[in-house]
């Protein structure tokens, strides 16, 4: 009887322990899971291609991105082939960005064969005819006049966040937000800016292979989206061919922190709080069992 009552003084701690650190985990899951967030994915039926073909380019994009964070190539012959590249978020540690693109194959939900686009909140990847055909009917396309190098920068995807047009200078404020990432991405040397002005978060980042200025310009578009279409809005994302970018509004009067919203910073702080209470619990456990093992 003495020996099991031990056992259950051991035991009592350990579990303690787990669940304390499960809710750790658990306040800050979406602090870190978030770029892999599914944000669109375009199908494209290719019956003339070989599924093995598109089966065996998109594992070496997936082997690459441990690597890389940018990554395009090239695979079949002179009837059959494609093209297939990923690009992950400058921001992103290569680990980070490796597990996003194992994402992006397993949200794939395109048939069997099929070339795809799949775009998560860190990353994307892309399987394409080789050479690039010209985007469906249907597909907006931006500023294609006057384009450095000829590219057209079609858009693929927005989202706009709640309309606030009642809040005095929120978008004078986003628009010095937008022309500071938009000066920033040519001068950055790696394609990416994010910039925080007077509660304006802004972020601007292009494809690998663009040249400085087509990334300048390409940015520019895309914001030039963003005013057009989400006017009054305090939140946005707006993806073309090849670039993207996002903004948000984290001042107090919206209830929202510097880091991404009340509610994560909320849930880390009660987390965090839970977890030092649990702690004493532990500390105070260990104690009393400690002494009864003296006592004995």
């Amino acid at each position: 009887m003495v020996s099991q009552a031990h056992k259950t003084l051991h035991f009592t701690p350990w579990i303690l322990l787990n669940f304390m650190l499960l809710i750790l985990v658990s306040s800050n899951s979406d602090l870190v899971s978030h770029y892999t967030d599914f944000v669109y994915e375009q199908c494209r039926n290719e019956t003339r291609i070989p599924h093995t073909l598109v089966s065996s380019l998109m594992q070496e994009l997936v082997e690459k991105s441990t690597e890389s964070k940018f990554y395009q190539t090239s695979s079949g012959d002179d009837f059959v082939a494609i093209s297939g590249k990923f690009q992950c978020r400058h921001d992103l540690t290569i680990e980070s960005c490796h597990d996003c693109i194992v994402n992006t194959v397993t949200r794939l939900t395109c048939s069997s064969g099929s070339l795809a686009r799949v775009q998560l909140k860190g990353c994307f990847m892309s399987l394409e005819p080789e050479p690039e055909p010209r985007p469906e009917i249907g597909n907006r396309r931006i500023g294609t006049e006057g384009l450095v190098g000829g590219r057209k920068d079609y858009l693929q995807h927005k989202k706009c966040g709640e309309r606030r047009s009642w809040l005095e200078g929120l978008e004078e404020v986003r628009d010095v937000a937008f022309e500071s990432v938009a000066k920033c991405v040519t001068s950055s040397g790696v394609g990416y800016c994010d910039k925080r002005y007077e509660g304006m978060y802004a972020m601007g980042q292009c494809e690998g292979s663009l040249e400085v200025c087509e990334c300048g310009e390409c940015v520019s578009n895309a914001f030039q989206v963003a005013q057009d279409e989400c006017w009054g809005s305090d939140s946005g994302e707006v993806y073309l061919e090849n670039c993207f970018i996002s903004f948000s509004d984290y001042q107090p009067h919206k209830g929202k922190g510097a880091e991404g919203g009340s509610g994560k910073i909320a849930a880390m702080v009660v987390g965090v709080g839970v977890a030092i209470a649990l702690l004493s619990t532990l500390c105070y456990c260990i104690r009393s069992s400690t002494r009864k093992q003296d006592d004995w």
